[in-house]
C-alpha cells in the first residue's frame, strides 16, 4: 500500500545552510512546504492506524517527485492485480498526485483527501478486515 505524499524537505540545493524560502528569508514564503504539513500529519493517522490494524499491510510513504520509483511501482501492483492498459493509465494519473491511497495498483483516493478513518476505513473493507471501534 502506498500512501503517496510530498514531503517537507529542502529540494533547492541551497545547502546544509538554510532552505530556500522560509519565512524569515528575503525570499519569504515561496517554497516552504507548510502547505504540506496538513496532508503530511493526516496521512500520519492513516499510517499510525492501519500499521495497528492490519499488522501484515505493507505501507510504503512515498514523494510524487519521486517517479523513478513511483510510476514503475505503480505500473507492476496495477498490471499484477490484473488492471488493463487504461486502468493502469489511470492509476499512473491520479496517484501522481501530491496526495493520494493507493492499495494494489488501485488509487482509492487522489487530490483531496477525505477524513483519516474513512481511508482507514476504505482500506480495511477492500482487505476485508473489520473496522476497529474506536
Amino acid at each position: 500500500m502506498l500512501l503517496v505524499r510530498e514531503q517537507d524537505a529542502q529540494h533547492s540545493g541551497s545547502g546544509c545552510c538554510g532552505r530556500l524560502g522560509e519565512a524569515h528569508t528575503r525570499f519569504g514564503g515561496a517554497a516552504d512546504y507548510g502547505h504540506t504539513r496538513a496532508v503530511m500529519d493526516r496521512l500520519g493517522v492513516v499510517y499510525r492506524e492501519l500499521a495497528e490494524q492490519a499488522p501484515g499491510l505493507e505501507l510504503i510513504v512515498v514523494d510524487p517527485r519521486n517517479t523513478v520509483w513511483l510510476y514503475p511501482a505503480l505500473w507492476r501492483a496495477a498490471r499484477a492485480r490484473g488492471a488493463g492498459v487504461i486502468a493502469t493509465l489511470r492509476t499512473l494519473a491520479q496517484a501522481g498526485a501530491p496526495a493520494a491511497v493507493v492499495l494494489d495498483g488501485d488509487t482509492l483516493c487522489s487530490g483531496h483527501l477525505p477524513e483519516p478513518e474513512q481511508i482507514v476505513a476504505m482500506v480495511l473493507a477492500r482487505l476485508d478486515r473489520p473496522v476497529a471501534a474506536a
